[in-house]
């Protein structure tokens, strides 16, 4: 193989595939990447057995093949290199990397033992924005539980239908929700999958500027598709719990407040928290109170301004949840809906209803 591109092209690729390697001491392989020279396209493939990624890169190929080489040692190479265009080529199972200055041998492995990357059968697929598909993951994965203890949480839900597509992650302490409605109806039947949460995060950073994005399914597969990347990865199996009813309608207390004022204010509340990362909120006549105590440290107390309705209330909240739901949410002023210690809170941007954060209150008492 022989094969000229621009450095910059290939760093970039190189810099998304990486992520996809495995370290497996009985398939030391897949600490390798493919890459294949098909005319002028390079295509880079990495995989774990759980998932895996092939990119293309584009140049000027003037001999066909393949060579597999080691992920780290070829992309920490890369980062060295500041040359604008780099040729590549196979000479006995190496890759020969060759710049105006350089000239580098990385030494390969046999190609052919490189795992094939299965074809799934596509049994449900839907074709939209990658944007607005990453932006809804992004939204939703604070939420999603970091235990594997229930593999069904510790993913993203994503149920689609003609109109809309609704993610959703949860660890039972607080709950997200993204709704993208579609402009115009499609003509798919429903279908819904979880997706895993590290492949989920992977998703973010490959396909974000890519395009339009194709997904399909397969009973246990998900593959993504863009012009310039694949991506297929295994699906969680399970149910994911049914979510609807933990959503509140009605609040005891509710109030419009301002997202950066009550941000800062919970963040400097984070340092006087007490082990349970707890920090108080209060609600009376139109203003707003943060307060924290921990004996060890201190105690901070911060007031201020919103614009609430219902009765005066005081209810404590792990902090950490509070400002992922705060963060999560687009609009300079947010809607914060309140009932009671034993009952889910809600946040919420003040004009726009497709996204939703349930957070659980800690008991004071």
């Amino acid at each position: 193989m022989k094969f000229t591109c621009t450095t910059e092209n290939l760093k970039r690729v190189l810099g998304s595939v990486e992520r996809f390697t495995g370290k497996n001491i009985t398939l030391p392989i897949l600490a390798n990447v493919l890459l294949d020279v098909n005319h002028d396209t390079l295509l880079v493939t990495a995989t774990n057995l759980e998932s895996a990624v092939q990119m293309v890169v584009h140049g000027n190929g003037t001999q066909s093949g393949k060579v597999c080489v080691p992920a780290k040692v070829l992309s920490l190479f890369m980062q060295s290199i500041g040359d604008e265009k780099i040729q590549l080529e196979e000479k006995q199972g190496s890759l020969i990397i060759k710049t105006d200055a350089r000239d580098t041998r990385i030494n390969g492995v046999v190609p052919d033992e490189f795992p094939l990357i299965p074809k799934i059968k596509k049994s449900n697929s839907i074709r939209l924005p990658a944007s607005l598909f990453c932006e809804g993951i992004e939204r939703v994965l604070p939420a999603v539980s970091t235990s594997d203890f229930k593999p069904e949480l510790a993913g993203v839900f994503v149920n689609i239908s003609p109109t809309s597509i609704k993610l959703a992650g949860t660890d039972t302490f607080r709950l997200a929700e993204k709704t993208i409605t579609f402009e115009q109806k499609k003509d798919i039947d429903p279908f819904s999958f979880i997706l895993p949460s590290r492949i989920s995060q992977e998703i973010i950073r490959v396909l974000d500027h890519e395009g339009e994005v194709n997904i399909s399914i397969s009973e246990n597969q998900i593959l993504f598709e863009t012009d310039g990347c694949m991506i297929i990865s295994r699906l969680t199996e399970g149910n994911f719990p049914e979510y609807s009813g933990i959503i509140p309608k009605n609040f005891e207390t509710s109030c419009f407040v301002g997202k950066d004022v009550f941000t800062h204010a919970v963040r400097a509340s984070s340092i006087f928290a007490s082990k349970l990362q707890e920090v108080t909120i209060g609600i009376k006549n139109r203003d707003m109170e943060i307060k924290s105590l921990n004996q060890d440290v201190g105690e901070y107390k911060n007031t201020i301004p919103c614009s609430p309705s219902g009765k005066d209330i005081m209810i404590g909240f792990n902090y950490r949840y509070l400002l992922d739901g705060l963060q999560t949410v687009n609009e300079n002023e947010i809607f914060f809906g309140l009932n009671g210690e034993q009952s889910p809170s809600l946040i919420k941007n003040k004009s726009d209803n497709s996204f939703l954060y349930v957070v659980m209150p800690i008991r004071l008492s």
